[in-house]
């Protein structure tokens, strides 16, 4: 506690070193709720139904992260510009911070100009942006399906090369490295790394997007040999905004090894969404995800299907209330004899903070 107290002390310091000379801001989202949630407890079954636990809970992050941030920027002439932020995510509910890496949402520094951006350090996935993006319930950990059953909700990368392109005439490029550093192979794990590239392009109320990558275990510092799966992963996403609707589409596929077996296991996922507005500064969310798994040698799917309905009101620019709930329906069917069942039911009323 000591030492991590010392860690948050010197960045403090550093920031305000910095803001001496470079233009900061202090920024953030505050997001608690409370809510009666269920989990399928798969280690307990009777017949073909999995037990369920349920729990009511203050907790944070349901509809948004919470985090705290820093961004800034210092011009170094010639229409360059050096760029930094950090990112951390906070559990309002107790109080703590929400990972052991204290910067766990983004801690890079980086250039930007005419060329577009190029950052070192940690920073959020593409997948898990452009994820979240085409949902109406964002990156939701709780009722996003889309968040909950693809790689979209991977941590962040760290060890990390980024680069965004200029706008180009509604067209954005992105490309994200992860370096395996002292990950080694072997043969029951992959090296560590991890790589994506995806393309965004808007038009008006239109806007696309397409993320491919391959990543195995992106989301460490040292201390780790890899991992034993990897996945080569692709996500499509779409909106469309007729006013009085928007529209959300999404799919994914993915394709997972593991280093010590023969064979593959294939994911498919896609997602259906609608944000409505019903008055000036209130609107109703309702998505729909599918989830499909099978494995090579293996008869049968795991499935997962999911129905969020929510509505959002916004008391000010910066002060939204919410609430909202998900359905969601397991059937685990790889070897299974008879399939194995379970549905949850989870819900949340909260209250957003911007700053």
């Amino acid at each position: 506690m000591f030492a991590k107290k010392n860690v948050v002390a010197a960045a403090a310091l550093t920031l305000l070193a910095v803001a001496a000379h470079a233009q900061v801001t202090v920024y953030g989202n505050l997001d608690v709720s409370v809510g009666r949630k269920q989990e399928l407890n798969k280690s307990v079954v009777s017949g073909d139904k999995y037990a369920k636990d349920s729990r009511t809970a203050v907790d944070s992050n349901d509809m948004t992260d919470s985090f705290i941030g820093f961004k800034g920027q210092e011009d170094l002439g010639g229409g360059l510009k050096a760029v930094f932020k950090l990112e951390s995510q906070l559990a309002l509910d107790s109080g703590a911070t929400e990972a052991s890496t204290f910067w766990n949402r983004n801690a890079y520094v980086g250039l930007a100009g005419d060329f577009g951006a190029l950052n070192l350090g940690q920073f959020e996935n593409l997948f898990k942006l452009e994820g979240g993006a085409f949902n109406p319930f964002g990156n939701s950990r709780t009722f996003s399906a889309t968040d909950r059953n693809t790689i979209a909700g991977t941590d962040s990368w760290s060890n990390g090369i980024g680069y965004v392109s200029p706008n180009l005439g509604g067209l954005t490029l992105s490309a994200q490295y992860s370096a395996r550093e002292q990950a080694t192979a072997t043969p029951a794990l992959y090296s560590a790394g991890a790589y994506a590239v995806s393309a965004n392009f808007v038009a008006g109320p239109l806007a696309l997007s397409a993320v491919y990558g391959d990543v195995r275990n992106p989301n460490v510092t040292t201390g780790t040999i890899g991992s034993a799966a990897k996945a080569r992963s692709a996500l499509l996403g779409a909106s469309y905004d007729f006013g009085v609707v928007k529209l959300f589409g999404q799919y994914s596929q993915d394709k997972f090894t593991v280093k010590s077996l023969s064979g593959e296991s294939k994911g498919k996922f896609y997602q259906i969404g609608a944000a409505i507005p019903v008055t000036t500064d209130g609107s109703v969310l309702v998505s729909y995800g599918d989830r499909k798994d099978t494995t090579d040698g293996l008869e049968g799917a795991d499935k997962i299907r999911s129905l969020s309905l929510g509505y959002t009101h916004n008391l000010s620019k910066r002060t939204n209330v919410y609430g909202a709930l998900i359905n969601e329906r397991t059937t685990d069917g790889l070897a299974q004899a008879p399939d194995l069942k379970g549905t949850t039911n989870s819900f949340a009323v909260g209250v957003r903070h911007a700053f």
